[in-house]
């Protein structure tokens, strides 16, 4: 299925069942790469490719490259009493998260190797998260750098497979990341960007919007997700993520349904 053909997506991090990800009727669904049990394995994600009516959907890999987790099967335990140079501080929001100086080499080849993991487990792109984080830690070019050898290895593995990114969107005005990825996504553009539920100031929807957009218009896609605090709210914001053409998603923050 061609990302171009997408109507309709879900986001599912925690509590995924690969059974019920299947009986989904989304043509997208971004999970993460392994279960409590372990990584999914190339099985489960084939069957997970599969709409309950036959017809294709892309599956797609979730990985942070702006901080590091506790929970990834590369994490070290050491490193909690003897952190690398390149782990900065704990997440106060999300705890086992760590934020990282995402330019050191280290680092990237770690993000390489579980990039490769990915692609070898079948799934059908790479959903990257925390891109972010340069505006904590700067290094704004070098963030775009670590997005660009990402997709460069995918690619070369795969010419098909997919590169998504999530926030960030300064970024989209550097037309070398415009180009280097296949689709955006952008949390909280309507809702939540200083408490879940409370609408973002006018001036920072319309400055995103107009990122997005210069985006869209290389004929790629915007996903959106909003985390409402009412139904009213959801409806309403689906609503106006569809009135730009961009494709929605309400959901829960901690991702643990589809």
């Amino acid at each position: 299925m061609a990302i171009n053909h997408v109507k309709s997506w879900g986001y599912q991090l925690q509590e995924i069942k690969p059974a019920a990800i299947a009986r989904t009727p989304y043509d997208l669904v971004v999970i993460d790469y392994a279960s409590d049990d372990g990584p999914f394995s190339k099985a489960q994600v084939d069957a997970m490719k599969r709409k309950p009516d036959g017809s294709p959907r892309l599956v797609i890999s979730y990985m942070s490259i702006g901080e590091a987790e506790t929970y990834r099967p590369y994490w070290n335990k050491a490193w909690k009493s003897q952190p690398p140079a390149w782990l900065g501080k704990e997440n106060r929001e999300w705890r086992g998260n760590y934020g990282v100086r995402f330019w050191e080499d280290e680092w990237q080849n770690i993000i390489f190797d579980y990039a490769d993991k990915i692609v070898a487990a079948g799934f059908d792109g790479v959903y990257l998260d925390k891109v972010d984080e340069f505006e904590t830690m700067g290094h704004k070019d070098d963030m775009v750098e670590l997005v660009c050898r990402i997709a460069a290895r995918v690619k070369a593995k795969r010419p098909d497979f997919l590169v998504i990114s999530q926030n960030g969107d300064e970024l989209i005005n550097n037309k070398k990341f415009r180009d280097v990825i296949d689709a955006f996504a952008r949390e909280d553009l309507f809702l939540g960007e200083d408490d879940d539920g409370k609408p973002n100031k006018p001036a920072s929807i319309k400055e995103s919007i107009a990122r997005l957009q210069l985006f869209a218009a290389g004929q790629k896609p915007v996903l959106v997700v909003e985390y409402p605090g009412n139904a009213a709210q959801a409806a309403k914001v689906r609503g106006q993520i569809a009135d730009l053409g961009f494709i929605g998603l309400t959901a829960g923050r901690d991702l643990d349904t589809v």
